[in-house]
């Protein structure tokens, strides 16, 4: 059995940054419709996929000087989830979100659930190894991960997210690794995490683990440990680790996608779940539309119903060159939308006006894709509309 696995190195990139300022901007033109495309680029045969919002970036300083690097993701406006050795003997970070605009952030306020490692280059089987970032001011995404609360079956399907780029460390983007299979580590020796063939690389540490349905993305470990082959992934979902990260959001201004059910989510209409149905005279929504492969026509206003807890629902609308249009959600919960274009055969994401709202004129003729989803799985009655 695997009992010794090395814990992810923190790649030093202490002389590239000494000369660097902070980095620029990854913005999108406000006038924009679709997200910039990404040239796919591999970590261990992935690709950089700018619909990865969530992902980060993180530089470790210590003592005012930068001297490591890992990747993280944003779980809630002033809350970055990482590994715990990304955290632990570090006095400050730096966070960048490449594909959310290139926005920056500082932080001297990290904290571990029980990571104490020190120096070990070793993962300690009887550790989290998850840490938590706490940013001074929120950052503001259009959408947040889930965060995974159940245990995944063994077998399921993954994608590892990360910062190098076969061996070569990235201050511009992350990749996403093509689908892997996990399974319980416990066998193992290690409970707290799952194993998979090895993918990941040095640099890598932290980098969240998800499982993509659509356009919701749900975050079920953090990169952690490799070699030889194999990879461990710390959970997330295990009951002590899930306390500690909603405890830690909820006393850090709370949202992002692990706020719980009822509590009107992040960035959503002011719904709380208490709400009456919102009226709706347009048509009625039919299943299967829970994929982008099965969707219903949007054409003025479409009701619908997240149910059971977890759903999402799909539709899809045309347009010609040059029309103005309005996609908006009202909902008695947290759900949110996000709008894709067509475009030569792929699908890229619109930008959002707000986590209820796209508003923008069409560049050029396209079939679009949008998805209703609520970040906390809450069951709730939505409607949709589409004016132009």
């Amino acid at each position: 059995m695997i009992r010794s696995l090395a814990a992810l190195s923190l790649f030093s990139i202490a002389a590239l940054l000494a000369a660097c300022s902070a980095q620029d901007g990854q913005g999108y033109d406000d006038g924009s419709e679709t997200s910039p495309d990404s040239t796919p680029e591999p970590i261990v045969g992935g690709k950089a996929d700018a619909s990865f919002t969530e992902a980060a970036l993180i530089d470790m300083q210590k003592n005012g000087q930068f001297v490591a690097a890992c990747s993280g993701s944003i779980i809630a406006p002033q809350v970055i989830l990482t590994a715990g050795h990304c955290v632990d003997g570090f006095t400050g970070w730096r966070i960048t979100l490449p594909f959310a605009g290139g926005q920056i952030a500082s932080s001297n306020n990290g904290i571990t659930l029980d990571w104490k490692n020190n120096t070990s280059e070793q993962v300690n089987p009887n550790q989290h190894d998850i840490g938590l970032i706490i940013l001074a001011k929120p950052i503001n995404l259009t959408s947040f991960p889930s965060l995974a609360t159940t245990k995944l079956t063994d077998g399921s399907s993954i994608v590892n997210i990360g910062r190098i780029q076969d061996g070569t460390l990235s201050r511009k983007a992350l990749f996403v690794s093509k689908p892997v299979q996990v399974r319980d580590a416990s066998k193992n020796g290690f409970p707290f995490d799952y194993i998979a063939a090895e993918v990941i690389q040095s640099g890598d540490s932290g980098g969240p683990d998800e499982v993509v349905t659509g356009a919701l993305h749900t975050i079920v470990a953090v990169n952690s440990g490799a070699g030889g082959g194999t990879e461990v992934l710390a959970r997330v979902d295990l009951k002590v680790v899930a306390d500690f990260i909603q405890q830690t959001i909820a006393a850090n201004g709370g949202g992002g996608g692990a706020a719980p059910p009822g509590n009107g989510g992040n960035g959503g209409n002011g719904g709380n779940g208490n709400n009456p149905p919102p009226a709706c005279s347009g048509d009625q929504e039919k299943e299967p539309n829970s994929t982008f492969r099965d969707t219903n026509a949007l054409n003025t206003s479409l009701c619908g119903a997240l149910d059971p807890a977890g759903d999402q629902d799909w539709s899809t609308f045309t347009l010609a060159d040059g029309v103005p249009y309005d996609v908006r959600l009202t909902t008695t919960g947290d759900a949110q939308l996000f709008l894709f274009k067509k475009v030569q055969g792929s699908f890229f994401p619109v930008r959002n006006t707000s986590a209820t709202e796209v508003k923008h004129t069409s560049a050029g003729a396209g079939t679009y894709l949008a998805a209703v989803f609520s970040p906390s799985s809450q069951v709730q009655s939505y409607t949709l509309t589409l004016g132009k």
